[in-house]
């Protein structure tokens, strides 16, 4: 009798890897890999983010006693952007176990991985462009790719609203018979962090049902094989303060409205979730968990109650250690294969942008920093009612904010502190070329595919993949 996929898993997942505690944690919440370790300071530009306290529940700027920002370094410039802002004293940390031990050195062979999934978000440029539907259709086909989660492309001259996505079936039904013909079933794709929001659930659910119509009105070759959401509700402003256990339990309603007219319609329902949803939360250590027709349960639970299958956004570029693509994908293999839900593990392609973490808290001072030999986070209320957060490193930008906080309400400030770096490279393949690429998919589909839940790698996203698989073997970009 073959062992338990958890326990197999926890002879497979760290080769070598001790994560510390608070390393692991914020992974787990923040949902990224950081490196080992604080990065070491460096000079940054001066940067700010306004926000509306009522985003984070919150009646003035000043309620603000702790929180966290990302200093975001994108190509065309530094970006400074709030993760959570919170009134309340900071709990104690969470602690974690050590990591699990070593792999187990051999694995029965396993069977081929079953399917092969595509995210596809630029639908009206292939639609509308005959030499990029062709190249498009020809990649799927020369890939092998068999599932397609294929983005309801709005119809030419209208635009979404309030949750409704009015996409044209004359464009996107053509697409869907000829990706069949290539081997490849087609879900449609929609999703935004809004739709979490009570008020756009109305016109969600009338895009489920503008689906249901489609496949009843065009021959079988043109029809959705399956709906499927990614909604990303913890985007939201609030989701990490007072408004989570609301945003919680609207989106397991959403998804069991969407449900519900899916599944009466023949449609298999899917959507893609973070790897963390069964996690605890990083400070106080509580598992997610939402209300759905009076049952609270679990996140996942309650996700995988309402689903045909789920795609883990398991952005990973190692599959071993504790925050490897596997350790992140078990729990959800293993709940899946409990009540018959598949799950296809992502992988991301897309360039990403390395995030430096500033964690602020515990006391403040009134005012502007005394001095420029440290990093600090200075918060500013405004006249408007409205907050901007500073990131401050060194004097000239010290005397900078100065000079334009002059009219402000009032003032305070934190030390930054040593920041943690949340690599790019940790997350996507872009930069690691396609030989990584096909060493770490080949290393999970090995430990993977022989678990009846595991539906198959899916891969983030057409554009993004097809750039890396066109690159020469051996290139890898700084």
């Amino acid at each position: 009798m073959r062992p338990n996929f958890a326990t197999r898993l926890e002879r497979a997942v760290c080769r070598g890897l001790r994560a510390g505690a608070s390393g692991l944690l914020l992974a787990v919440a923040v949902g990224c890999l950081l490196a080992e370790g604080a990065v070491a300071q460096y000079d940054v530009p001066l940067v700010f983010v306004d926000f509306d306290p009522g985003d984070y529940g919150l009646a003035r700027a000043t309620d603000v006693r702790r929180g966290r920002v990302s200093l975001a370094w994108h190509s065309d410039g530094v970006r400074l952007n709030p993760y959570y802002l919170r009134s309340d004293p900071v709990p104690p940390r969470v602690t974690y176990s050590d990591a699990p031990p070593l792999p187990d050195p051999e694995l029965p062979d396993a069977r081929p991985t079953r399917e092969t999934a595509l995210w596809v978000w630029q639908t009206a440029r292939i639609m509308r462009d005959a030499d990029e539907r062709a190249a498009f259709l020809d990649f799927v086909e020369t890939q092998g790719i068999t599932r397609i989660f294929l983005h309801l492309a709005w119809a030419e001259g209208d635009a979404p609203r309030a949750g409704f996505t009015p996409f044209s079936g004359e464009e996107i039904g053509p697409l869907i018979a000829d990706l069949r013909a290539r081997g490849a079933l087609t879900y449609g794709l929609d999703g935004d962090p809004d739709f979490v929001r009570e008020e756009n659930h109305a016109g969600v659910w009338r895009t489920v049902e503008r689906m249901v119509e489609h496949n009843r009105s065009v021959p079988e070759e043109q029809r959705f094989y399956g709906i499927r959401y990614d909604i990303e509700p913890y985007l939201v402003p609030g989701f990490q303060g007072p408004f989570r256990q609301r945003y919680l339990d609207a989106y397991v309603r959403l998804l069991g409205g969407v449900s519900r007219i899916g599944r009466a319609a023949g449609l298999r329902v899917a959507v893609d979730i973070p790897f963390w949803f069964d996690a605890p939360d990083e400070e106080s250590g509580i598992y997610m968990e939402a209300t759905l027709d009076g049952r609270r349960a679990g996140m996942l639970d309650q996700i995988l109650g309402l689903v045909d299958d789920i795609a883990i956004m398991d952005y990973r570029t190692e599959p071993l250690g504790a925050n490897g693509a596997l350790a992140h994908s078990y729990h959800e293999l293993e709940l899946a294969e409990a009540v018959g839900v598949d799950v296809f593990v992502g992988v991301e392609t897309v360039p990403l942008v390395d995030e430096d973490l500033h964690t602020f808290f515990g006391p403040f001072d009134e005012g502007l920093p005394p001095h420029s030999d440290a990093r600090w986070i200075v918060l500013e209320e405004r006249a408007d009612g409205r907050g901007r957060l500073w990131l401050i490193d060194g004097a000239a930008q010290l005397a900078e904010v100065r000079e334009r906080s002059a009219d402000a309400v009032s003032l305070r400030y934190w030390p930054a502190g040593r920041p943690i770096r949340v690599g790019a490279d940790a997350q996507s393949f872009h930069n690691l070329g396609p030989d990584a690429m096909r060493s770490v998919t080949d290393e999970i589909i090995r430990y993977l595919s022989v678990e009846p839940a595991f539906a198959g790698l899916a891969f983030h996203d057409y554009y993004g993949l097809r750039e890396l698989l066109g690159r020469r073997e051996g290139d890898v970009r700084d």
